[in-house]
């Protein structure tokens, strides 16, 4: 009864906890937003994806310098422009060339190639030469993904799920969480809060499995992984601002942060998805 009772008050003072309300109010819009795109469908979803690419680069860039240089603005500029010719050539079906590979991998060895031409350029550490290539490699699986013919709702699959990640983690590290992760890394992440998380994944997932036409089995591999996978993009990017000495990528979205912030959890998600379902 004790116990019920410290679990009650601690459930009470989240919802006081001013973080805790602009994460809740921040996730409702975003939700709404999301399911706004997947009704106007594509290629509308693919466009907006495709700008908030750039805006997502320039927001790791921003922080890998104090003053952007020209040549990150450079590369900021080239990045986008392949990707959006990348786009438009996925959604009219347009084969750049008649060879065996297909436009994902052409033009994704275009941006990964100049990208890691910057970072030797730059000297930039490993954390910033992983986490920057698969920032690439997740927004160019998304759009790929989004031109399947499940390729809408494999995304609001993936969605939820990683939704779910992120909630059920911090909310059960907040009422249960006491032995942390890896402090030294992210002092947030609990060791009850993830298992909590994972749990609360893998359940989601059985529940809209038909959103993929999976059975009870695969829908219960999927969200282990997916679940397993956000945690993990979301422990590189705890790695990468600590690396850096920030708390938040950015102040965009309230009680999140930044857009890294938001999409980190779908950095190995994304083409976790892509390899296993194309």
């Amino acid at each position: 009864m004790v116990e019920i009772i410290k679990l009650f008050k601690k459930i009470t003072s989240m919802v006081n906890v001013k973080e805790f309300r602009q994460r809740f109010i921040s996730t409702i819009i975003l939700s709404l937003l999301f399911l706004f795109l997947i009704l106007l469908g594509n290629p509308f979803v693919s466009i907006f994806f495709s700008i908030l690419f750039g805006f997502v680069f320039f927001e790791y860039e921003k922080l890998t310098s104090k003053i952007l240089q020209k040549s990150q603005v450079l590369k900021i500029f080239f990045l986008q422009v392949v990707f959006l010719f990348f786009t438009i050539f996925e959604i009219y079906k347009i084969e750049m060339i008649s060879l065996s590979f297909n436009n994902n991998i052409t033009f994704l060895f275009i941006a990964i190639f100049f990208n890691i031409i910057f970072i030797f350029y730059k000297k930039l550490n490993f954390i910033n030469f992983i986490l920057s290539n698969l920032i690439i490699v997740s927004f160019f699986s998304l759009i790929a993904i989004l031109h399947f013919a499940n390729g809408l709702y494999t995304i609001l699959y993936a969605v939820i799920l990683v939704s779910t990640m992120d909630i059920f983690a911090y909310l059960g590290g907040k009422l249960l969480g006491k032995r942390k992760i890896i402090p030294s890394v992210s002092k947030g992440k609990t060791i009850e809060g993830t298992i909590i998380g994972l749990a609360a994944t893998i359940l989601i997932s059985y529940f809209i499995k038909d959103l993929m036409n999976f059975n009870v089995i695969y829908s219960l591999i999927y969200g282990f992984f997916i679940g397993i996978f956000a945690f993990f993009g979301d422990l590189l990017e705890s790695a990468f601002k600590r690396k850096i000495g920030v708390k938040d990528s950015g102040n965009l979205i309230p009680g999140h942060g930044g857009l890294m912030d938001r999409f980190d959890g779908y950095f190995f998600v994304i083409p976790f998805l892509y390899i296993s379902i194309n």
